[in-house]
């Protein structure tokens, strides 16, 4: 089907590959988090140039670039995207960030609580995190473990949250008006990291290359969704990636032909009876994702003995609980309040229209 039509909610399951990336990340945090001899992450095995937990944000980035931008281009309100945005990640972000700060952080740290609250680091870690400047540590925490971060996952929220900011932007100055400007945006934001961010001035210039490619992938998201008139999505297009990525497989910039292959396919597949048969009543991929590695610490605490599969297993599971709990106590009404927010907005500014269309026609009668 055509891609426009693929985005209509009815017509595909783009939740449960979300979910699938979530686990993911847990699946390969745990390598480094339970270091063990031998064992390494299974897919940077066979390629060498991506892990599992790579892929999975990757994955995140594609799916909220295509997404969003396709509900900005549709609505055409950047207030009601930005208030939609807000409302979707801060208050989930910020739950989080009070469990881990003042409950779990003064359970397992090694300082006295009086010690605890009283150390300046509490506090940071608190507010710069909830300002998306991500801050990894928590006096005494987890200092027994391999890795002493609380909470590695957040490094990708304020990446994530420019890339919602330059989307906007660009929205704003009418860039969205002519496509094939749209293509020279996008051409240059897949460039910038081969040539190591000498292109743009971007918040990714200090980060590692792998942390510079989350960028493209949105903007490949925001590409396909300015597109969407145009593409076709079908198995011919999956096979024609896949054929494009084995045939540049041993090139120096193989992992773009990787994405691609792995963007159709996950479009493709979302679109199949089976897969929306599958649709989940809940997107919990966001909760899981928040929820994941601090749980992780704590089950290696005290059951690192039992190795990494069982910590995967139980980590899954627990973090899944906690997806459903955030989704549906938190996120789902936090959605809904934006929702009404902006409705608000719409119906007010449809009301000073019509009244002052009413003033003007009164004013012309009189005349």
């Amino acid at each position: 089907m055509l891609l426009k039509n693929l985005l209509h909610k009815e017509n595909n399951n783009l939740d449960i590959f979300r979910l699938l990336a979530a686990l993911m990340v847990i699946y390969a945090h745990t390598y480094p988090l339970l270091p063990i001899a031998g064992k390494q992450d299974p897919l940077f095995t066979l390629l060498s140039f991506e892990d599992i937990g790579g892929l999975a944000v990757k994955i995140f980035f594609f799916l909220s670039g295509l997404v969003v931008t396709n509900s900005l281009l549709t609505k055409r309100n950047v207030i009601a995207f930005v208030i939609s945005r807000i409302f979707r990640i801060l208050p989930a972000l910020l739950t989080v960030l009070v469990a881990t700060t003042f409950i779990i952080g003064p359970v397992v740290s090694t300082f006295s609580l009086h010690r605890y609250f009283t150390t300046q680091l509490t506090y940071v870690y608190f507010f710069k995190n909830i300002f998306l400047q991500s801050e990894f540590f928590l006096p005494g925490v987890f200092q027994s473990n391999a890795y002493t971060v609380v909470n590695g996952s957040l490094w990708t929220l304020p990446i994530e949250a420019s890339c919602y900011i330059v989307l906007a932007t660009l929205f704003l100055i009418g860039i969205f008006r002519y496509k094939p400007l749209c293509l020279v945006v996008f051409v240059i934001i897949i460039l910038d990291p081969i040539f190591d961010n000498h292109l743009l001035i971007t918040c990714f210039a200090d980060k590692d290359h792998h942390s510079t490619l989350l960028a493209p992938c949105f903007a490949f998201g925001c590409l396909l969704s300015v597109y969407k008139d145009f593409i076709k999505i079908n198995l011919s297009l999956v096979v024609a990636t896949t054929l494009l990525y084995f045939l540049f497989r041993n090139s120096s910039y193989n992992f773009y032909f990787f994405y691609l292959c792995i963007f159709t396919f996950i479009l493709y597949s979302s679109s199949t009876k089976l897969c929306i048969h599958l649709k989940p009543s809940a997107d919990v991929s966001y909760g899981i994702y928040l929820w994941s590695f601090p749980i992780q610490q704590i089950m290696i605490i005290h059951f690192a003995k039992y190795g990494i599969l069982f910590n995967q297993v139980t980590t899954m599971l627990i973090a899944t609980g906690f997806g459903l709990i955030s989704w549906y106590l938190i996120e789902k009404r936090c959605i809904a309040f934006g929702q009404y927010i902006n409705k608000n907005l719409s119906v007010s500014k449809i009301f000073k229209h019509e009244k002052s269309s009413f003033i003007l026609n009164e004013r012309t009668k009189n005349l």
